[in-house]
């Protein structure tokens, strides 16, 4: 090893990095030789010596911690990451839990990130565990007989280190100079953001398909963009337009009824607002993830989902009432009376009179008509008609009132689909037919895969006992089942 790197510095490791390559040792072998180097020969302790290995700093260890996780209240962070680092002469000791984490990060086993020091201060459940688990033993360092404190007093004055003071920080300026390196400049990022903000007012109008394709070029974009260097602010504005628009089109493949797809690119955005730590991209990312779940038929995974993103407050760019009516729209699903109202009445506490979004975002925030929607047929599925039926016609009434741009066309249908099935609720067969008729006359054309679960489960409300001998009733649902396999997008 050459006396020019000041063992376990950046330069050192880069340099083993090279000599073991040189030795033919594949590079998936390297990190873990580099870390058996550093813990033997530097005297480095495990979980400090993986995370060099693995070249991570303590922020960057904690964003993949929260990666790993996918939970957004593991809220690892690098102060926290140091101190498990410094347990047992100080710091925090690490939960076996947190060890299987950062494992996982490092690419090793959890108990290669314990000593001999670390073991012989375990409480005897957790020395138990690492016992019981059938796994390569951790690479335990000589321990020095002395504290470390005055261990490392004595090494800052031996004369064979001495030599390589001059040497100590003689990286950080080209290392600084890199952070003004970048491949993209604000325009880039401006159009990129003006493109979604586009496509987010065109949502309404547009056909989802085309929304969806734009939106993957901007996705596509960004990830490009990424992947070379940026000042850290425009790598955070990368990674939050590439939250927003996987969410978006996990929104959009939602409404095209392509659910595998959807979770999965709600996923992706997940993972991009972890690195980016912004909590107005948790919220985009819990609404689309609640709405595509509910969709999907999962229901209370819907409510926890959209109860989670209430968490994270972002005044005024995406208020609080999509995730409350979509937490109440999800309890619904298992007819959780009580869960439902009670979200209700938070939501009416709140409701805006406004007929807009109520919000800067034009995306995520949605219109006075879509909330009184949402609101009245949670109540219509925990049986609550009459209440459903006044929610319903507020949504009527603020859908006419919208000018064209702004309607989503998919309410019709469904504040109709629903309304008729509030009547039949209330044993009203003609005010039901008559709800719905204009718009099986009409011919439904292609629609958003949930009108098409609206149209069946009318039909299937039809074939209850209580209209079996009703005529009218059999000829609607037979109308409804016609008009949605008609009407998939």
């Amino acid at each position: 090893m050459s006396r020019q790197a000041k063992p376990g510095s950046k330069p050192y490791r880069a340099q083993l990095r090279d000599r073991l390559a040189a030795l033919g040792f594949p590079e998936e072998a390297i990190p873990a030789r580099v870390a058996e180097n550093l813990i033997v020969e530097c005297g480095i302790p495990p979980r400090t010596a993986w995370r060099l290995a693995s070249e991570l700093s303590l922020d960057v260890a904690a964003h993949q911690y929260n990666a790993v996780t996918g939970d957004p209240r593991a809220g690892m962070r690098g102060t926290r990451i140091w101190e498990y680092e410094q347990w047992p002469e100080r710091g925090v000791r690490p939960t076996i839990a947190a060890l299987r984490v950062l494992a996982q990060v490092y690419g090793t086993g959890w108990k290669c990130l314990l000593g001999l020091r670390d073991l012989e201060q375990l409480p005897a459940k957790d020395l138990a565990e690492y016992h019981a688990e059938a796994e390569p033993p951790a690479l335990v360092a000589p321990e020095p007989e002395s504290p470390p404190a005055r261990t490392l007093a004595r090494a800052r004055v031996r004369p064979d280190e001495a030599r390589f003071d001059d040497e100590i920080g003689a990286g950080a300026l080209d290392d600084a100079m890199l952070l003004t390196t970048t491949n993209v400049d604000d325009v880039q990022l401006d159009d990129l953001w003006s493109d979604l903000d586009f496509l987010a007012g065109s949502y309404t109008r547009t056909a989802p398909e085309s929304i969806l394709g734009q939106l993957a070029v901007i996705e596509e974009r960004t990830s490009a963009l990424l992947k070379g260097r940026q000042r850290p602010k425009q790598t955070r504005d990368l990674l939050l337009i590439g939250a927003k628009s996987s969410a978006m089109m996990a929104w959009i493949a939602g409404d095209l009824g392509r659910y595998r797809l959807a979770r999965d690119l709600n996923s992706a955005a997940w993972l991009y607002t972890q690195y980016a730590d912004d909590f107005l991209a948790r919220r985009w990312v819990r609404t689309s993830q609640a709405r595509v779940a509910f969709w999907a038929g999962n229901g209370i995974e819907s409510a926890k989902l959209a109860a989670d993103g209430l968490n994270y407050h972002a005044p005024g760019r995406l208020t609080d009432a999509p995730l409350i009516l979509a937490e109440a729209r999800g309890w619904s699903s298992v007819q959780a009376e009580q869960q439902v109202l009670d979200a209700i009445a938070r939501w009416s506490s709140i409701e805006d009179p406004d007929p807009g979004p109520g919000g800067d975002d034009r995306f995520f925030n949605i219109t006075k008509d879509r909330r009184h929607y949402m609101a009245g047929n949670s109540l219509l599925s925990v049986g609550q008609a009459s209440a459903a039926l006044r929610e319903f016609s507020t949504a009527r009434e603020a859908f006419e009132k919208l000018s064209l741009e702004n309607r989503w066309e998919a309410m019709d249908p469904m504040i109709r689909i629903d309304t008729g099935r509030a009547h039949l609720r209330l044993d009203d067969l003609d005010a039901a037919a008559a709800q719905v008729g204009p718009l099986l006359d009409a011919g439904v054309g292609k629609q958003p895969d949930m009108v098409r679960a609206m149209l069946k489960l009318m039909a299937t409300d039809l074939s209850a006992p209580r209209w079996r001998s009703a005529t009218t009733a059999r000829d609607l649902a037979e109308a409804l089942l016609d008009a949605h396999a008609s009407a998939r997008p």
